[in-house]
């Protein structure tokens, strides 16, 4: 597995042997990057890494220009690892690795980021829980894009914020924007204030 663009583009991402995770594949993350830098640009960007893992998705944000990336993961092994990858590459100025359970980390201190990235595992059945924690508590900046990988049997398109979802094998992304969740809280007819005649 290797960083496809950018600065470090071709360099190798290792992971050790094992290790409790199960990196988005390089295709799927060509894809992703060619929705989102389609979309708007990548560099200066601030990034969360949910379920960080190999940390495969935010260091190819690192690479093409993200200003930083936040690593969120609980396995200690990852954890470690990460740490260490992020020093050999210099990027410890511009990243940090979390060592946290994702629901206690979104239930934390608020720093909106422009992009979110969740790899959960296929069977983590909390997905819709993170998707809502996002929203409801503002972990997005008011253009951020969220994005949750999901096994394709699941289904999130009911969601106010969706945008677009797209299929490799046996995943799914789906892409949800924080500019649709906000005009759909400004229309919101049941969430109106009405003054009193």
């Amino acid at each position: 597995m290797r960083i496809l663009r950018g600065k470090w583009q071709g360099r190798l991402i290792p992971f050790p042997q094992g290790a409790p995770t199960r990196p988005l594949t390089e295709k799927a993350r060509e894809a992703l990057f060619n929705i989102l830098s389609h979309r708007s640009p990548l560099a200066g960007a601030s990034v969360i890494d949910l379920f960080a893992g190999s940390g495969s998705v935010g260091l190819e944000f690192l690479s093409r220009g993200a200003r930083f990336v936040r690593f969120v993961e609980k396995d200690p092994q990852a954890v470690r690892h990460l740490q260490r990858l992020l020093a050999e590459w210099g990027a410890q100025g511009c990243s940090q690795v979390i060592y946290s359970d994702v629901r206690r980390y979104l239930e934390g201190p608020v720093e909106p980021a422009d992009y979110i990235f969740a790899g959960p595992p296929f069977r983590y059945w909390e997905k819709r829980t993170i998707l809502e924690r996002v929203f409801e508590r503002g972990w997005l900046t008011p253009q951020g894009v969220f994005i949750l990988e999901h096994p394709v049997y699941e289904r999130y398109d009911d969601h106010p914020a969706f945008w677009r979802q797209e299929k490799y094998v046996a995943s799914r992304l789906s892409f949800f924007l924080a500019e649709k969740a906000l005009s759909r809280g400004r229309s919101d007819p049941e969430k109106a204030v009405v003054s009193p005649p």
